[in-house]
């Protein structure tokens, strides 16, 4: 591949560097190896020098102590196919130890998608020719088109044809997840109130983390990262904060960082919400209303919060800190009063006591006169 090596300007003989020419003819060397080829090529290009002299040449026909490596080969902006078969000169020519490293899932997937518009109108055409576009048949248009294009450009097969003489050991990585994610709250040791938490909640981290359908580990880093700040904001400013709302604070943060950051939605699906009780409206209008404009919200509750009960499920000041990096104290502060006149129960009318909370955690003693005062607040409204 001219992209990527070059290679024709270094084999032209009439052009090649005379100091290379020289150390060939003086070491018997009558081939270049391929990786040479690129690396002389390109330190000619751009006059790479060393300790003031022209390229030990040396260093670059050494094979036997180089390891290639080529990675998130899925990402790569052409051809895959060509990367291969140039991978190959490496492989075959210069017998020089190669790792690749790839998700084979989605390499497929690009395999079949490029040149979507082009594959298609070719298939149509073909179909077409064959009489088949028109024939009435069981099998939808759109089926017959995506076929013919497997047929024709099925590049998944050729991948997996030079994949076959190309790679000599495969090793599928299944990370344990469980391990991973503790090995990541090591980094917050130093602080022994976030750490005990973290640890306490550790469960949560990993349902959590499981629930965002991704494998990405690097977001949940960040979203970790991002929840000290949240809770040393909160231990310092609210130190009597209820335990299960900063574990809702937790849930919340991973939550929100891996649909924003994921790129599952876009950053202005949460914008228009104010606070919790817009929240928890919208839940209630798509399920009461089969409000269907409101069905990502709903979606999202149900993915997060399934099975863990919590008054207090959105917070606006951590949804802005993931979204824009800026930690708002304003909103904070506001969030933060809200909070504590939702959980502290003391301070709530009966009826949301009685509505908010499990029956049981209401006392016996405490339950009558709750139910008293309900009555009392109907007959005078």
């Amino acid at each position: 591949m001219e992209e990527i090596s070059k290679k024709i300007f270094i084999e032209t003989t009439q052009l090649m560097d005379k100091n290379l020419k020289k150390y060939m003819e003086t070491n018997g060397v009558d081939k270049i190896p391929e990786y040479a080829k690129t690396g002389i090529d390109m330190a000619n290009l751009f006059g790479v020098t060393q300790n003031g002299d022209r390229v030990n040449y040396s260093d670059f026909f050494s094979t036997e102590d180089k390891v290639l490596c080529f990675d998130d080969l899925e990402r790569a902006n052409v051809d895959v196919i060509d990367i291969l078969g140039y991978i190959n000169n490496f492989v075959e020519h210069d017998h020089i130890k190669t790792i690749i490293i790839c998700n084979e899932k989605e390499l497929s997937t690009k395999l079949k998608s490029t040149n979507i518009e082009m594959k298609t109108f070719i298939a149509t055409y073909i179909l077409d020719k064959e009489n088949d576009l028109t024939q009435v048949t069981d099998k939808p248009m759109v089926e017959k088109i995506q076929d013919k294009i497997e047929y024709v450009f099925d590049k998944a097969n050729d991948y997996e044809r030079i994949k076959e003489k190309l790679i000599g050991e495969t090793f599928e990585y299944q990370p344990k997840f469980d391990y991973i994610i503790n090995g990541l709250l090591m980094r917050y040791e130093s602080n022994q109130d976030l750490i005990r938490f973290l640890r306490e909640s550790t469960g949560l981290i990993i349902t959590t983390f499981n629930k965002s359908g991704t494998r990405n580990l690097r977001i949940l880093k960040h979203a970790l990262n991002d929840f000290k700040k949240v809770f040393e904001m909160v231990s310092k400013n609210y130190p009597n904060t209820n335990h299960r709302v900063l574990q809702t604070m937790l849930i919340f943060t991973i939550a929100v960082s891996f649909e924003i950051k994921a790129g599952k939605i876009t950053k202005d699906k949460f914008i228009n919400i104010a606070n919790n009780e817009e929240y928890k409206s919208i839940l209630v209008s798509s399920r009461v209303l089969m409000d269907n404009r409101q069905f990502y919200i709903k979606e999202f509750d149900n993915t997060y919060y399934y099975n863990f009960k919590s008054e207090y499920r959105f917070f606006k000041f951590i949804e802005i800190y993931v979204r824009t990096r800026i930690f708002d104290m304003k909103t904070f502060k506001k969030d933060m009063e809200m909070i504590i006149n939702t959980v502290d129960t003391s301070n709530l009318p009966g009826y949301k006591r009685l509505l908010t909370e499990e029956y049981w955690k209401i006392s016996d003693e405490e339950f009558d006169p709750i139910i008293d005062e309900i009555l009392e607040d109907v007959k005078t409204r």
